[in-house]
């Protein structure tokens, strides 16, 4: 019986090692707003922040249903145990699952493919136990809390692979008006830095602040089209990630050499191959709307 309880996760263990802030975002009442205080305060609240900004340390699911946790545990459909369930009286609750090591960077502009895939692991999951889609996923119930009843799983992180399932979509949508959760972060991520790469040329003459006021103006005006917006710490930490890393590493040689290595890509879009084919198609295309009309 203590080596069944030992594989499984603990207040102790949630607390010191699956809570990543050093001063978490947390609060009593969602509707009074949130405020960052020290560790050992937040986690006397009923709701906080279980990864920092810059580095998802764990998935977390709101399923709104009053069989969240059968959902999560006995009947899974083909997705891993959760490390935790902290639901409360009605049934409803927040599903957690650990990444440990294997966290996600969500402000490093030169890696977004783990971010893509954690999004569509997150939307994976979501689709698996049915859970809500708009949840913005910055704050949690708290497992600690006496007033959630918390169930827990293994205390073992996962992967991101760990977490695949036949629902994890291949592609998931980046249109600011149907991303949600992580995909929030992807298309901002996408949409600024694709906008920013060419703009640098325009305002390299002025200062570093200036640049990352101006990609901090496009990040916002990303995020007003997303249906639950980001907050503003984390828009302000994804512009500065890009600004800064594009200040950092470009020149007017860097700039002029990825000019022209796009403008080459583009060049050899129409290959020969590929002009024949559309040749061939059309030929077939006129040849059968020609005797259609024959007919």
């Amino acid at each position: 019986m203590d080596t069944a309880k030992a594989l499984l996760l603990s207040d102790e263990q949630w607390g010191s090692d699956v809570l990543l802030p050093h001063r978490p975002f947390a609060t009593n009442h969602l509707e009074h707003g949130q405020y960052r205080m020290s560790r050992d305060d937040a986690l006397t609240m009923r709701y906080i922040q279980h990864s920092p900004h810059a580095l998802l340390g764990s998935i977390v699911i709101d399923c709104d249903h009053p069989d969240a946790a059968m959902r999560a545990f006995e009947k899974p459909s083909d997705h891993p145990e959760p490390n935790w369930v902290s639901q409360s009286p009605s049934g409803r609750a927040h599903l957690g699952w650990w990444l440990g090591d294997h966290r996600v960077c969500r402000t490093d502009s030169a890696r977004l493919s783990p971010l893509r895939l954690a999004h569509r692991i997150e939307r994976g999951l979501c689709i698996s136990v049915g859970g809500d889609f708009s949840y913005g996923g910055q704050l949690t119930k708290n497992p600690i809390h006496p007033e959630w009843e918390t169930l827990y799983g293994p205390a073992d992180p996962y992967t991101l692979r760990d977490l695949a399932t036949i629902h994890t979509p291949r592609q998931a949508p980046r249109r600011p008006d149907r991303s949600a959760g992580l995909g929030r972060n992807v298309t901002m991520f996408d949409t600024a830095r694709t906008w920013a790469y060419p703009q640098w040329w325009s305002h390299r003459d002025g200062t570093a602040d200036q640049w990352l006021q101006l990609v901090l103006q496009r990040c916002h005006a990303v995020n007003t089209e997303f249906a639950d917006p980001l907050p503003f710490v984390e828009v302000r930490a994804t512009a500065y990630s890009i600004g800064k890393w594009i200040w950092r590493n470009f020149d007017e040689a860097t700039f002029r050499a990825r000019q022209a290595a796009r403008g080459s890509k583009g060049g050899k879009v129409m290959t020969p191959a590929k002009r024949e084919a559309n040749r061939t198609r059309a030929t077939k295309f006129d040849l059968a709307t020609a005797l259609e009309y024959a007919l």
